[in-house]
């Protein structure tokens, strides 16, 4: 080898070898890195699992000490703490790689164990008796807490003594034998099998999931031309040979779906249930540039398409504005209540009034009509009961659904305080004061907070 070819083999042998430590050291940097990474990930989980533990270990003895209470602002102040207490152990949850595992019952009990006492809370307050069923409803939630608490402490002593990690829990997409973490936090679950059903005035109320739509409950199913039949008598004239069928959507309303397309990517979706042939929704993908109308002539336009598709006896109430489009939203009145559980919505093109998007879940889910009970109170009985620091604007009858879906007949009490305008709502049988809500108003909408 001569001299020269013998200095650039040299050469390229040292910038091989410092090519090779330079991806050495890269690839320890690396796997450093990366490990660090994993068992920072794996502290928080940690961190957030016995967060988890302590809070159910507080809602445990906060329900045990419910059981016992007998006065109102002792069970308002105790129900607020479980709340709080149930919110905190819901998200340090979901802060833990448990997203593959069916952990429907304790997600239920923490939704349900504040919102329970908070409900208790408010009948003693009211100074409502707590009934038999209520308090057996109340000691089974404590014994649930229980159970999920003496579980979780199990799997932190098992994690304090290193015979459990997290380890396998990091980037893992599901549990290997019944001796890991996850397995441990699905056995959880055995803490529901004697889960109470609850049904109560609240959000998270057993009933609420099993609603059915009761303007559909003695329709018939439809066939899908028949459907087809209602969705082009739904849309313009120059859509209605366009529309084809889509597929069919389940779930609480059941629907045949259509679609039509136009030029220019427009699109035209409509669903009609398969239950009746009513129009479930109706979308039109038309993007509107300018505006013209006002917001009053949007709802006169809306109010005239409700009346030809046969909905009548609607009054309009609040609107959003976005994009030249108006969306209104209408509740149905009988005998001059207005029903707000009746909801329809009406998207208008605030260039030319053309109907653009239709959506009636409200209406299905509850129109009927309605039996009202005996007004006990008068508007100026409903008057009385109301801030002395509102100026007061209309009174008038309607009826309103609580959290729990549960109707009650009230006098909307709409009034200034300041600058803001308010509806006080109050029930008309009993003068409780039902909901409050502030009015949001601007040139995008009048909204209620």
């Amino acid at each position: 080898m001569s001299y020269r070819k013998g200095r650039i083999f040299h050469w390229v042998t040292g910038v091989v070898i410092g090519v090779l430590a330079i991806t050495s050291i890269v690839g320890v940097y690396q796997y450093k890195r990366a490990k660090d990474l994993a068992l920072a990930v794996e502290n928080q989980y940690v961190h957030s699992f016995h967060e988890l533990t302590d809070y159910v270990k507080d809602v445990e003895v906060l329900l045990q000490k419910a059981m016992l209470v007998s006065d109102p602002k002792q069970m308002a102040a105790l129900s607020s703490e479980i709340y709080m207490q149930t919110a905190a152990a819901k998200s340090n949850l979901a802060q833990l790689p448990v997203s593959e595992l069916n952990l429907t019952g304790t997600s239920k009990f923490l939704s349900q164990a504040g919102d329970y006492t908070s409900f208790l809370a408010g009948k003693t307050i009211q100074e409502e008796v707590i009934t038999e069923d209520e308090f057996l409803n109340l000691s089974q939630l404590a014994a649930c807490a229980s159970g999920v608490s003496q579980h979780l402490e199990e799997l932190e002593n098992q994690l304090y003594a290193k015979n459990l990690t997290l380890k396998e829990a990091v980037g893992m997409t599901a549990y290997a034998d019944e001796g890991d973490f996850l397995s441990g936090m699905e056995g959880m679950e055995d803490a529901f099998q004697d889960y109470p059903s609850l049904i109560y005035d609240g959000p998270f109320s057993e009933h609420i999931e099993d609603m059915k739509p009761l303007m559909l409950s003695e329709e018939k199913v439809i066939t899908e031309e028949e459907a087809l039949s209602k969705a082009k008598a739904f849309v313009p004239f120059n859509w209605r040979e366009k529309l084809s069928y889509a597929g069919e959507s389940s779930g609480t309303i059941a629907t045949y779906d259509f679609t039509a397309k136009g030029e220019r990517g427009r699109e035209i979706s409509i669903g009609v249930t398969k239950h009746g042939g009513y129009v479930l929704y109706m979308l039109d993908s038309r993007s509107v540039s300018k505006e013209i109308l006002s917001v009053n002539q949007a709802m006169q336009h809306a109010q005239m398409f409700l009346k030809e598709m046969g909905y009548e006896f609607m009054e309009s109430s609040y609107y959003e504005k976005t994009g030249n489009v108006a969306t209104i939203n209408f509740a149905a009145a009988q005998d001059g209540v207005i029903l707000y559980s009746d909801l329809i919505k009406v998207k208008v093109a605030l260039d030319n009034g053309e109907i653009l998007g239709f959506e009636s879940r409200g209406y299905l889910m509850s129109h009927a009509k309605r039996n009202f009970s005996e007004v006990v109170l008068s508007r100026e009985d409903a008057k009385k009961k109301l801030n002395k620091h509102l100026s007061i604007d209309t009174v008038r009858l309607a009826l309103i659904p609580l959290d729990s879906r549960r109707e009650v007949l009230t006098y909307e009490c709409k009034g200034t305080f300041g600058d803001k305008n308010f509806l006080i709502y109050i029930n008309a049988e009993t003068g409780r004061e039902e909901k409050i809500f502030m009015l949001i108003e601007s040139e995008d909408g009048i909204l209620t907070v």
